[in-house]
């Protein structure tokens, strides 16, 4: 699947650590210290969005001329599922911020409830860079609720993170949000008739939580 905004990762960790998250017989423990190892992956590859600038700084033995991440980075979990990859990300991302955004799915019509948001207050909404994290990008609805609210704020750079994607919720999400840039660990097949992701792992947000 090739398009504009859409990255999907290629690593050997990745799949494997997938491949944990996927089995049915994966309990709640080890299900969740793996979506962290996967988040910090995550957070990796997806940094290559990110600005830098030069940084002087003294070796012990001379000056040097390195770099900084300028950009401010804000972390935008879709609650409750997007909690598992925070601590992830924080582990890269060690000043970012973290904002929360309750969103979820009517069952019946698959369209996105918003029931809570709270965002950092940021120097400058135009230059920060916003990561909304949701392990599971399935429909797609609850992503562009959630980039339709930060739009409306004055955000402008937003990078999607999931952990399995289905080609419907990339194509909802890219064909509404032009600029947008959406980086997942795995294309999965398609979605049933419930809109679930096909094979997926299931509901995310029950397997982190034991519900």
């Amino acid at each position: 699947m090739s398009l504009a905004g859409f990255t999907e990762l290629n690593h050997p960790l990745i799949k494997s650590y997938l491949t944990v998250i996927r089995d049915k017989k994966t309990g709640t423990k080890d299900f969740s210290d793996y979506v962290e190892r996967l988040a910090i992956l995550l957070a990796c590859e997806t940094s290559r969005f990110l600005r830098t600038g030069r940084k002087k700084i003294d070796t012990p033995l001379e000056s040097f001329n390195g770099y900084e991440i300028i950009d401010e980075i804000v972390l935008l979990p879709i609650l409750r599922a997007g909690l598992g990859l925070v601590t992830g990300f924080q582990k890269v991302f060690v000043n970012a911020k973290t904002g929360h955004i309750g969103i979820f799915r009517n069952e019946s019509t698959l369209e996105p409830v918003s029931y809570y948001y709270k965002f950092p207050a940021v120097k400058e909404k135009k230059n920060a860079a916003v990561f909304i994290l949701d392990p599971m990008l399935a429909t797609g609805g609850s992503v562009n609720y959630a980039i339709s609210v930060l739009k409306k704020s004055g955000i402008k750079r937003i990078i999607v993170c999931s952990l399995v994607s289905a080609p419907y919720g990339i194509n909802n999400v890219l064909k509404k949000n032009r600029g947008i840039k959406i980086v997942t660990c795995a294309l999965d097949r398609k979605l049933n008739s419930k809109g679930f992701i096909i094979p997926g792992l299931g509901d995310a947000g029950d397997r982190l939580f034991g519900t």
